[in-house]
């Protein structure tokens, strides 16, 4: 009977000193993840060339199927506008992440307008139209034309989140970098 109250015993005195392992461990992670603490998951500042609180600029520009889309337009509703080029590979990852959180935003094709360049005569724009097309408003115009040189984002991918006001709210080279703040808005 003495042994296995000392089996108890032990096996107690191990569980309790795991469990406080682990709430050690589950803090320091937490921690870590704390941008404030210099933590491993910072989050991302802004475009420095296109910092939260800017207006929109204005533009009008011409889609793919001949429409016309414009800030002006777009007052009224919150909008994404996502600049894109058929050379840049790490654009082609931010397609699908940009058309599932329009998805899961609820937004309108209208809303989410994405403008893709295409500089390299090599580079095969029917890659990024076909996953982008129905799920966004398709304009094909690279940063060195007009809207481009008007919000001059300064590289690519550039995912801009703009309030109903015409106010940019968040920017990033990453759609997950602005899906935070849309939900907060």
């Amino acid at each position: 009977m003495g042994i296995l109250i000392a089996a108890v015993v032990v096996l107690t005195a191990l569980t309790l000193f795991n469990l406080v392992l682990t709430m050690a461990l589950v803090r320091r992670l937490r921690r870590l993840e704390d941008p404030g603490h210099g933590g491993a998951f910072p989050v991302f500042p802004d475009l420095e060339e296109v910092p939260a609180g800017r207006a929109v600029p204005e533009f009008t520009a011409t889609t793919k199927d001949g429409v016309e889309v414009s800030s002006k337009k777009r007052l009224g509703d919150r909008a994404v506008y996502a600049f894109f080029d058929t050379s840049c590979g790490t654009c082609k990852k931010q397609l699908q992440p940009l058309v599932d959180f329009a998805k899961d935003a609820g937004l309108s094709p209208e809303q989410v307008i994405a403008f893709v360049g295409h500089e390299d005569p090599e580079a095969d724009a029917d890659a990024y139209t076909s996953v982008l097309e129905g799920h966004t408003t398709v304009v094909m115009q690279s940063l060195g034309d007009e809207v481009g040189q008007a919000f001059s984002p300064g590289g690519i991918p550039a995912i801009i989140l703009a309030d109903s006001g015409g106010v940019v709210v968040r920017s990033g080279v990453e759609v997950k970098n602005v899906a935070a703040a849309f939900l907060e808005t």
